[in-house]
C-alpha cells in the first residue's frame, strides 16, 4: 500500500472502517475521493493522508449533520450558497490542504439550540481527541462576545424579527499540516447584533479592543483598521462581517477581522488592499501588481453586489455575482494590518476563467498547480 493511489487509499480505508449511519457513510463517499486526491497531489506521505481522513471520518463527519437531499429539512449553513456544512479548500502558494466546517448537532435548530450556538463545543472536543494541545482562551473570548447565549437564543426565537436571515454563528478550520493541524476559528456576530442593538462593526471591534487591554501589541493595527473603516463612512459600501483566530497559544494566533465589499471594482479592491494608502510598502505593492493582473485576467464584472438572501437548491441555476471579501491579520509585530483579498467566483465555470487562473499561477511561479489544475477541476 506504500504506492497506494488516491483512489485505493480511498477504496481501502471504505472497507476498513465502518459507519455509524447513512448520513455518515454519504458524507464520506461523496467527499473523502476530492479529499483523498488532493492531499495526495499535494505531496502529504502515506501515513499523514490516512492521519488527516481518520480525523475527518472520526471527528468531523459525526458533526456535518443530515446528508443534504431535496426532500428532508436540515441546517442552512454559510459556508456554501447550497447551505452545505463543509469545504475543502486549496492553499495554491504553500501547496497545502485545508478544510472548513460548521458543526451541528442533533439539537441544532430545536428548541434546545435554535441558532447553533452549542454543537461547537462538542466538535472542539472531539478534536482534542486527537490533539490536546488546542487552546481555547481567545475562542471562549469571542465566543462570549459575539455569538448568542443561551438566554439570548430564547429571546430571539420569541421573535420574528430573524426571518430567513442566515443563521450561522460559528464555524471552524482545519489547516493540515504533515502530522498534525491547526484549528481556526470563525465568529458570525450577525445574530448577537439583532439581540444586542449593537452594529456589527462595535461588537467585533470592541471584543477585540477588550482582548487588547491583555495582549496590547494588537491595539495599534486594530486601530489603524478601525479608523480605515470609519474613513470610508458616511457612504460606505465596505462593513465587518466576522472574526477568526488560531486556537492555539496566544502568543501564536492570529486574529482576522473580514471585510464584505459590495462594490466589485479593481478601485476598491485596490483601496483594500492598501488601506486606503496606509499600506505603501514594496510587498504591499508588489501584491498589488499582482492583483491587478489577477483582475485583468479573470474579469469580473464591474457592478454593486448585495449578500443574496436564503440560499440555493441544488437545481436552482446560478446566476448571481457574491461581493468582495477582505481579512485583515492583526499581527503582533507590525502596526498595520495585513490583507488578503477573496475573488468570489462563485457560478463561473467558463474556460476562461479557468485558462486566468492556470495563465496566473505560471506566472506566480506554481508550475505544478498550473499544470493540473484543470485537470484536477475536471476530476473533482
Amino acid at each position: 500500500m506504500a504506492n497506494a493511489s488516491h483512489v485505493e487509499l480511498y477504496q481501502n480505508l471504505s472497507a476498513e472502517w465502518s459507519f455509524h449511519d447513512d448520513n455518515h457513510k454519504l458524507w464520506w463517499h461523496s467527499t473523502a475521493p476530492m479529499f483523498a486526491h488532493m492531499l495526495q497531489s499535494t505531496n502529504y506521505d502515506l501515513a499523514s493522508q490516512r492521519h488527516h481522513l481518520k480525523i475527518y471520518k472520526k471527528a468531523i463527519i459525526p458533526m456535518l449533520g443530515a446528508y443534504p437531499t431535496s426532500d428532508r429539512p436540515r441546517w442552512m449553513s454559510i459556508l456554501t450558497r447550497y447551505g452545505n456544512p463543509f469545504e475543502l479548500c486549496l492553499d495554491c502558494s504553500s501547496n497545502a490542504v485545508s478544510y472548513t466546517y460548521e458543526p451541528i448537532s442533533s439539537l441544532t435548530g430545536t428548541a434546545d439550540d435554535p441558532y447553533n450556538t452549542h454543537a461547537i463545543w462538542d466538535a472542539l472536543h472531539r478534536l482534542q481527541e486527537f490533539q490536546p494541545d488546542i487552546n481555547l482562551e481567545w475562542f471562549t473570548h469571542f465566543k462570549k462576545a459575539l455569538t448568542l447565549s443561551s438566554e439570548e437564543s430564547v429571546s430571539l426565537l420569541e421573535t420574528s424579527i430573524v426571518g430567513d436571515q442566515i443563521k450561522t454563528q460559528n464555524k471552524l478550520a482545519m489547516e493540515l499540516k504533515d502530522d498534525h493541524f491547526v484549528v481556526k476559528t470563525f465568529m458570525y456576530p450577525a445574530l448577537k447584533s439583532l439581540v444586542t442593538n449593537k452594529s456589527i462593526h462595535d461588537l467585533i471591534f470592541d471584543a477585540a479592543h477588550d482582548l487588547s487591554l491583555s495582549y496590547p501589541s494588537i491595539a495599534t493595527p486594530l486601530k489603524v483598521l478601525d479608523e480605515y473603516l470609519k474613513s470610508r463612512a458616511p457612504n460606505s459600501t465596505v462593513m465587518p462581517r466576522l472574526l477568526s483566530c488560531d486556537l492555539v497559544d496566544p502568543s501564536e494566533s492570529r486574529i482576522k477581522i473580514y471585510l464584505m465589499e459590495n462594490m466589485v471594482t479593481l478601485t476598491t479592491l485596490e483601496d483594500l488592499w492598501t488601506l486606503g494608502g496606509r499600506r505603501n510598502d514594496s510587498s504591499t505593492l508588489e501584491g498589488l501588481d499582482a492583483l491587478r493582473k489577477l483582475w485583468s485576467l479573470i474579469n469580473l464584472p464591474s457592478k454593486f453586489c448585495s449578500y443574496p438572501a436564503g440560499y440555493l437548491s441544488r437545481d436552482d441555476p446560478v446566476n448571481e455575482q457574491l461581493p468582495l471579501m477582505a481579512d485583515f491579520t492583526l499581527h503582533p509585530n507590525d502596526p498595520i494590518p495585513e490583507p488578503q483579498v477573496y475573488f468570489q467566483t462563485f457560478g463561473r465555470r467558463d474556460a476562461k476563467l479557468t485558462k486566468g487562473l492556470t495563465i496566473f499561477f505560471e506566472r506566480q511561479g506554481w508550475s505544478k498547480i498550473a499544470q493540473s489544475y484543470e485537470n484536477d477541476l475536471r476530476s473533482w
